[in-house]
């Protein structure tokens, strides 16, 4: 595969004109910018939601769907929220369309240890923080279907509800693994014996008290993979108010 242009990724998101969008550069990897993206209106008390993307190099729906979120009218939105982004993760494994970063190593499986630069600098940029929900984009080449994991400390799913919403885009994938732990069909519950390794679990131990990865299959045209991630978004903003 032709390498992917994290230039025209990086304009795109300086190209956004909206008031209430700051984009900031919070490090630079291996010659390429990471960012982070704050969308609020600043009135108000406001729940505090992160949106990932790109964690995996391979999976471009994640900073798509970023995108195309960020490039839509989130007006009324902001009347309830306030939202931190992380647009890509991994930028060098999304040019080149690998999995790892340069130094091959699965930066979603390394949270819970230091001096990875892109781990460090996610670490970096929620310090601190309290999420109400954080949500975190990804993709399966193997899945038929769409599935969720979650984790939310009540144990008051919303996974069902968004599923029935994702189900007008395209099929649920149903099936679970031997360890998986399901909710419901399509959702499953991020695993306990994850710790904190990966990014979604390191947010659940730390930074919030309810988390979300949506993992679209890789089969699936891009556009409608990414209606698939924002319709999760939208269904999962709806749950919370």
């Amino acid at each position: 595969m032709d390498r992917r242009d994290y230039t025209r990724f990086t304009k795109r998101l300086e190209s956004l004109n909206s008031p209430h969008t700051r984009i900031e550069t919070v490090g630079v990897v291996d010659d390429y910018p990471c960012h982070r993206v704050s969308l609020e209106d600043g009135l108000g008390v406001k729940k505090n939601i992160l949106i990932a993307g790109g964690i995996h190099g391979d999976e471009p729906a994640g900073p798509a769907s970023v995108l195309r979120f960020l490039e839509r009218d989130n007006a009324h939105l902001l009347q309830r929220f306030k939202f931190l982004i992380l647009p890509c993760i991994n930028p060098y494994g999304y040019v080149h369309n690998t999995r790892e970063n340069k130094r091959d190593v699965d930066l979603n499986r390394l949270f819970g240890e230091t001096g990875i630069a892109e781990v460090d600098l996610v670490k970096k940029t929620i310090e601190g923080q309290r999420f109400d929900f954080c949500i975190d984009f990804h993709e399966d080449w193997e899945a038929e279907g769409v599935y969720l994991y979650e984790a939310q400390r009540n144990k008051r799913w919303i996974g069902p509800e968004i599923t029935r919403q994702i189900e007008k885009i395209g099929r649920i994938d149903g099936e679970a693994g031997e360890n998986d732990l399901p909710i419901a069909d399509g959702v499953l519950q991020v695993d306990p014996a994850w710790g904190d390794a990966g990014l979604v679990s390191y947010l659940f131990h730390f930074n919030a008290d309810h988390v979300m990865i949506c993992e679209t299959p890789t089969s699936w045209p891009l556009d409608q993979r990414t209606a698939a991630h924002l319709t999760a978004l939208d269904a999962a903003l709806e749950a919370l108010t």
